[in-house]
């Protein structure tokens, strides 16, 4: 079904969800968990694609050391709305797949160290009214040096809603 979106041009959102360092096999522990925060603001540039600028944060865990590594990752990201682009629809729906790659700083502040990283994921938005959205974001922080002195990677998972306005 459509939802008449039309004229809401910014959003914010807000997402809770986990996050783990690393993508190994030793890396999937219980103890490698922590909670993550996001917050967002956007501007729809066309039907297909939008900006949005944000936060995500607090701390992640290691399995090297049992230390709260607490950070701040601001971002930039360009938005593509992958149902649009690929099959030629004109209107929002009710379901959206997006996908999402852009630039942010990051703060580690137990290494005391600013680093600039990727963000690069997909999300599915569910419109429950014409002002608000349920999401589900899979996306991770790519990088060099985010916690151990090389190529790093936060994947994370989260829900979330979007305020349409």
């Amino acid at each position: 079904t459509k939802t008449n979106q039309t004229d809401r041009i910014w959003d914010f959102g807000a997402e809770y969800g986990f996050q783990m360092s690393g993508i190994k096999s030793e890396d999937f522990i219980s103890s490698n968990y922590s909670p993550l925060i996001r917050f967002s603001i956007g501007r729809c540039l066309n039907k297909n694609i939008s900006i949005r600028f944000g936060y995500q944060g607090r701390y992640f865990n290691t399995i090297a050391d049992d230390i709260k590594h607490y950070y701040n990752f601001y971002y930039t990201k360009a938005v593509f709305n992958v149902k649009n682009i690929f099959l030629g629809l004109k209107d929002k729906r009710a379901h959206e797949l997006f996908f999402h790659i852009g630039p942010g700083y990051f703060y580690n502040f137990h290494s005391s160290k600013l680093t600039i990283n990727g963000l690069i994921g997909g999300t599915n938005a569910f419109s429950i009214s014409p002002s608000f959205k349920l999401s589900l974001d899979i996306s991770a922080v790519i990088g060099w040096d985010i916690y151990q002195g090389n190529e790093d990677i936060l994947p994370s998972i989260s829900v979330g809603s979007v305020y349409l306005f």
